[in-house]
């Protein structure tokens, strides 16, 4: 068989995809557009003797065609499991392509994230979010108007590499002035310039230059009739640009002075954070703007600075938002001229090494199904208490805490050392945003320090270093954190305490003090620690130290890793990079989900050091982050789901779901939601399952029986036409009516903790009012097994036989969960599909698409394409039974399940809907709850 990935088969595919571009369908693509066998061949024999083709066969052909049409199926699919989307306005796209000259800004770009470190499938992922965006602008907008949209990333996650590959490749394509607009702190918006400026300044095709704080008056060099904008020009350029009134108006009167320069202009705008400054606050419905908001709506929309219109337009006007947490730029206002991303919605892929709110604090979904890593510590009352009096500056003790934190820092640089780590490490310590809580809590690690020998400290040390390596082990990591894209031999595992005590001493000899200045002037870093407290106070050298963060130079690196104990609150808390970080302790400071997601720094890749991240927290922080996992997750999953269904943001705004799954919280300050509509409860998209029973005997006979009578009542199952693969273990009811749903769901035994099943009357009301008013019909009810009968069948009372599931029992943590079997997760998500009748779907296409999506299954898709198979009505019960005797894998987090009988286990999933209904377009978010109240952790202890 002939290899057709060889590079002379390079003609004839890109032919198959300048068709596709074209929208050919793969039947006309197949005969190349002609009408049989012969003339197909005739074209094959043209094209050698015309475009110097390879000799090719009919049959070499068609293997081509359809090596190619697999190859387009399979990316689909990838781009599912990798967890992106994008949502668009269908009527919105151009034709760009990835630039292939080696010389072009995107290839060179590209090249440099290779020698960087970055893996292979990691850059090919960032240059197909690249293009999918870049496809989705315009580099003429005069007639159209500008075009506005939105990217979600991950926070510490790689987004400014995203940018500059966004920049990179717009460059390529003929944009030429890029906007990139940097939060609210100078020293943050320098980082970014400087770092974009490295990443994209190669020699090749396009110059680029940086510009700096752009008016009216800037030197003549950086005026706008200095710089060549023409559409021939190979040069491109950037000025980042701090979200201030003054800087922006500045900016818009730089664009606007020559109104030539202004028509040959295309511009990209990429708002970096952008739920941060730039959102409107003022009142959506009285057409009042805050001034920031103003100037941003007012570049974009091509005005002058104070809002009015001006008779010359620019070429082209994109606006991009990038952000981890988006509630605020879908939630504040949808207006033709405010900055809703009405074109489109894209997510960012989450890397298989990234450490995020879900890896560590758990969630248990369709889509994403994590345990949580134990790297979590708690904070009590009594070290709160004692952090109060430091912040007070009455008398105080010591927070044990706190010194574990440090003491595992302490243990963490001797671990980087060992291992030969180069760059520098970090703890962070935030307890506030006041600036002299900060100097206080400085004070008190430094006497910590002066108040104990070393064989004190490093007694204390062993301490800390046997409980946490005995708690989370490299197996622990493995079993918690099951798809990290490293291999074992690639993880550094702990050393012994006895080599981890002589770099801990080196460390203490070395002293703790802020950044020294050398004779000359220069930073000086030595072997200790550098105590940093990183606040606008400490701007400046006091007593010939530097108290602000600042990391050596890459050309000025020690010898041995630096390490650094940084304290600090709002320059902490967004954007800034805390190099190397691995211990935290963290004290809760806000009441908003978007604000205290941007606090988590301790997300973000931990390449060499994946054993050390430790995070301090209180209860209450943990339970708040362990909601935000939620939210993150279900905003992502909408998003797909959006996707798929081919929903633009211009008709449905996506939900940032009350969701069913946990408390009600303040997603974003309240006036950065204001086009929020308000809803009750909103089910739509919902899925629900049973994850936690009584470990009671009785009350599990009692769902067994009671199961068995709801199956007795439902009749004779549904008989396909052909029993496809996904139907093989399955007995399905279709349109059983939603009263005897109704009936069972009200008799059947719901474990008390279990958010929804607990109180399930409103969810049950919601489904009855939506099938009054016809917007859910009918339910199919599927009884799934496993494909092997190795844990017992269950004869149903219409006498078909299912297979008996296999759940083990996650290990309880805490004595007051001994009554309660917790699963963790019931349902497989491919089960969700077993109702899809292929059969009925008339739609030939369609009908391949699902079937394509069912061979190449990947959970992120599932309920996207259940609902577009025709079931985007009907509601689904999955019922399972679970065999008692169930046996773990060896797991330290899982053990055998060993419950009195057999579990019956519940699914519910309520589709989103048509397509044109819309059961909720954005949803608000209740206030009253008692997770996010608005407190911080100390005002809580005030209170008291």
């Amino acid at each position: 068989m002939n290899d057709y990935s060889l590079p002379k088969y390079d003609d004839p595919r890109n032919w198959i995809k300048n068709a596709r571009k074209k929208d050919f369908d793969w039947e006309n693509i197949l005969l190349a557009n002609k009408a049989n066998d012969d003339e197909l061949r005739k074209f094959l024999e043209n094209q050698v003797d015309m475009n110097f083709w390879p000799d090719l066969s009919v049959e070499d052909w068609k293997a081509l065609v359809r090596l190619q049409q697999d190859s387009e199926e399979k990316t689909k699919f990838i781009e599912l499991s990798h967890g992106t989307a994008l949502i668009y306005d269908p009527k919105q796209d151009n034709a760009v392509t990835v630039p292939t000259d080696e010389y072009s800004s995107w290839q060179l770009y590209r090249k440099k994230l290779l020698a960087d470190g970055f893996k292979k499938e990691s850059v090919d992922e960032i240059e197909r979010a690249t293009l999918k965006i870049l496809k989705r602008l315009s580099n003429d907008t005069r007639e159209s108007g500008p075009i506005k949209g939105l990217v979600i990333g991950n926070v510490q996650s790689g987004k400014t590499a995203n940018m500059a590959a966004l920049m990179a490749m717009a460059a390529d394509w003929g944009w030429n002035m890029f906007v990139i607009l940097s939060g609210t702190i100078e020293n943050l918006r320098l980082q970014t310039q400087t770092r974009l400026f490295n990443d994209l300044n190669q020699t090749g095709n396009i110059a680029w230059r940086a510009l700096e704080h752009l008016g009216k008056n800037v030197d003549i060099s950086q005026k706008a009739q200095s710089l060549h904008f023409e559409e021939k020009a190979r040069d491109r350029y950037f000025t980042v640009c701090l979200k201030n009134s003054t800087r922006l108006k500045n900016l818009i009167q730089w664009a606007q002075v020559d109104k030539n320069k202004q028509k040959h202009m295309k511009i990209l705008v990429i708002d970096d954070e952008a739920d941060q400054a730039g959102i409107n606050t003022g009142h959506v419905d009285e057409d009042e703007r805050k001034k920031i908001n103003a100037l941003l709506c007012s570049l974009v929309n091509g005005k002058d600075e104070n809002g009015q219109d001006i008779e010359s337009k620019y070429q082209a006007m994109n606006y991009i938002g990038y952000t981890a947490t988006p509630y605020a730029n879908i939630l504040n206002e949808s207006k033709e001229e405010s900055l809703y991303p009405r074109n489109f919605i894209s997510t960012l892929a989450v890397s298989k090494e990234y450490f995020g709110p879900q890896q560590i604090f758990g969630y248990s979904g369709d889509s994403v199904n994590y345990e949580g890593m134990d790297i979590v510590r708690i904070i009590s009352d009594k070290d709160l208490n004692e952090l109060k009096n430091i912040h007070n500056g009455d008398a105080y003790s010591i927070p044990k805490a706190l010194f574990d934190a440090v003491a595992w820092f302490l243990c963490g640089v001797g671990c980087m050392r060992i291992w030969g780590y180069k760059k520098p490490v970090s703890m962070l310590v935030h307890t506030s945003q006041g600036t002299k809580h900060h100097q206080r809590i400085a004070d008190v690690i430094n006497e910590w320090f002066e108040n104990h020998s070393d064989d004190q400290i490093v007694e204390r040390a062993r301490k800390v270093w046997e409980e946490e390596t005995t708690k989370f082990t490299f197996e622990d990591f493995r079993n918690q954190y099951p798809d990290y894209d490293r291999q074992d031999d690639e993880i550094n595992q702990y050393p012994s305490f006895e080599e981890v005590e002589k770099e801990i001493r080196i460390l203490l000899a070395g002293k703790i003090s802020n950044i020294k200045l050398d004779d000359e002037g220069e930073l000086s870093y030595h072997k200790g620690i550098h105590l940093c407290i990183d606040n606008c106070v400490n701007n400046g050298i006091t007593d010939g130290y530097h108290v602000r963060l600042a990391y050596p130079d890459k050309d000025k690196m020690p010898s041995v890793a630096p390490a650094f104990i940084v304290i600090g609150g709002a320059t902490l808390s967004r954007g800034l990079t805390l190099e190397g970080l691995f211990s935290t302790f963290f004290i809760r400071s806000v009441g908003m989900a978007d604000t205290l997601m941007q606090m988590g720094r301790w997300f973000g890749y931990r390449k060499n050091y994946e054993l050390l991240p430790r995070i301090w927290l209180t209860q209450k922080t943990k339970e708040q982050f362990e909601f935000l996992s939620a939210l993150d997750q279900e905003l992502r999953d909408e998003i797909q789901y959006m996707d798929v269904n081919g929903r633009s943001p211009s008709e449905y705004g996506p939900k940032v779901k009350n969701s069913p799954k946990v408390s009600f919280i303040r997603i974003t300050a309240k006036n950065k939601m204001q086009s929020a509509t308000p809803a009750e409860m909103d089910y739509s998209g919902a899925s629900n399952q049973t994850y936690l029973f009584d470990n009671d005997q009785d009350i599990l006979e009692q769902n067994i029986e009671n199961t068995m009578d709801f199956l007795y009542q439902l009749g004779d199952e549904w008989a396909p036409v052909h029993r496809y693969p996904h139907q093989q273990h399955a007995a399905i009811w279709r349109n059983v009516d939603f009263n005897r749903i109704r009936a069972y769901l009200e008799m059947f035994n719901f474990q008390k903790r279990l958010s929804v099943f607990n109180d399930i009357k409103p969810l049950l009301d919601w489904v009855q009012e939506m099938t009054n008013v016809k917007k859910l019909g009918d339910w199919n009810v599927v009884v799934v097994g496993k494909s092997e009968p190795t844990n017992g069948t269950w004869e149903l009372p219409n006498g078909t036989v299912i297979n008996k599931v296999k759940r083990s029992k996650k290990t309880n943590k805490n004595e007051l969960e001994n009554d309660i079997i917790n699963i963790g997760a019931l349902r497989d998500p491919s089960d969700l599909m077993a109702d899809i009748d292929l059969d009925s779907i008339p739609d030939s296409d369609l009908r391949q698409e699902i079937t394509d999506f069912l061979k190449h299954y990947n959970a992120k898709g599932a309920a996207a394409y259940r609902d577009k198979s025709g079931l985007n009505t009907t509601p689904q019960l999955l019922i399972y039974r679970v065999d008692k005797d169930s046996k773990a894998i060896d797991s330290t987090t899982r053990i055998d399940l060993n419950a009195p009988e057999d579990l019956i286990g519940l699914c519910l999933y309520i589709p989103g809907g048509k397509r044109g209904t819309s059961y909720a377009s954005t949803v608000s978010i209740k206030m009253s709850n008692d997770i996010f109240d608005g407190d911080a952790d100390l005002e809580d202890i005030d209170a008291d």
